[in-house]
């Protein structure tokens, strides 16, 4: 099913936070209860698996768009400065608190378990790039 473009205008966005609070409360779980860390884990590398075939999907898109357009692989992780507040702060905020989540966790737990969250931040960077190739303007070859 094909996401329409007003759709998909905050949908990366929102997927993105809402795999952030996801990554959270999975941490938060597995720190009270360690019986839950393989949750974690899962969590984890679920979310690293979907945001690496989401990457995948938006160079294979970019690659496609390049023979017509000038596309380079900074407009994949920079957004265009027109950019509404509301994307920016969903998108790069769920990257960073992604990456902030998974480092303090890993760094405060003696569980080696809890290293797999750093892997979870290429979810995050998946919704950018998918974000940004599909809503980015680019200029003409």
């Amino acid at each position: 099913m094909k996401t329409s473009f007003k759709n998909s205008f905050y949908y990366y966005s929102n997927l993105s936070l809402g795999g952030a609070c996801v990554l959270f409360a999975s941490g938060i779980f597995a720190i009270i209860f360690s019986s839950l860390e393989s949750l974690y884990v899962v969590t984890s590398l679920t979310l690293f698996a979907l945001g690496f075939v989401t990457s995948l999907k938006a160079f294979a898109i970019s690659i496609t768009r390049s023979r017509h357009e000038i596309i380079t692989t900074s407009h994949l992780i920079v957004l265009p400065k027109q950019t509404e507040t509301r994307i920016k702060v969903g998108l790069y905020g769920s990257l960073l608190v992604q990456i902030t989540v998974s480092i303090t966790f890993a760094a405060t737990q003696s569980s080696t378990n809890f290293a797999f969250g750093i892997l979870a931040s290429v979810f995050a960077l998946g919704n950018l790039n998918m974000w940004a190739i599909l809503n980015g303007t680019f200029h003409k070859r």
